[in-house]
């Protein structure tokens, strides 16, 4: 046998050598990922589920909150009133006042009468006018309030969210059991 003869028969028996022991080692490896099969389906089974009832839960979730409301309103507008009532005077009032005074068959004297209203003295009177109001009011208080997160713009995002993990959690549950 020629001394290339030879070097060629060393290099294909150790390419066969070598052959068998990869696919040794493949084997090998293929034998323990098929025992663990099992522990890694219903490992991923475990997280996709997980996975699939939090966005139920958070589709279902409510925010509970109360929102201080602390601040001044403007307000502006005109107030009519228009009512009667009792004043009382708080001062004697002196009144002088025109009168004409009837004599019968005789005639009239015109003159002037002179009197005081006494303090504690009530009148009748009547209140007819318009007020302008311009104020600020404050308005001080604590709302609660609750958010329910699917009903207000969350419920498409997790229908999407579920759209995604429900076709691989079921791609997971066909894989057969070893």
């Amino acid at each position: 046998m020629s001394r290339r003869q030879s070097v060629w028969n060393a290099i294909k028996n150790m390419s066969i050598i070598m052959s068998l022991v990869v696919n040794v080692i493949l084997i090998v490896v293929v034998v323990v990922l098929l025992s663990q099969l099992s522990n890694i389906k219903a490992t991923l089974e475990g997280v996709f589920n997980q996975l699939d009832t939090a966005f139920v839960s958070l589709g279902a979730a409510v925010i509970h909150d109360n929102i201080y409301i602390d601040q001044r309103v403007p307000v502006q507008f005109d107030l009519t009133v228009d009512q009667t009532g009792e004043a009382l005077i708080t001062q004697s009032v002196p009144l002088s006042i025109p009168a004409t005074f009837s004599l019968g068959s005789f005639g009239t004297i015109n003159g002037i009468v002179s009197l005081a209203l006494p303090q504690g003295t009530t009148l009748p009177v009547r209140i007819n006018l318009t007020v302008p109001v311009s104020s600020e009011i404050p308005v001080v208080f604590s709302q609660p309030v609750a958010i329910p997160l699917g009903e207000r713009g969350l419920g498409p995002v997790i229908a999407q969210l579920r759209g995604v993990t429900q076709p691989l959690l079921q791609l997971i549950q066909s894989i057969p059991a070893p």
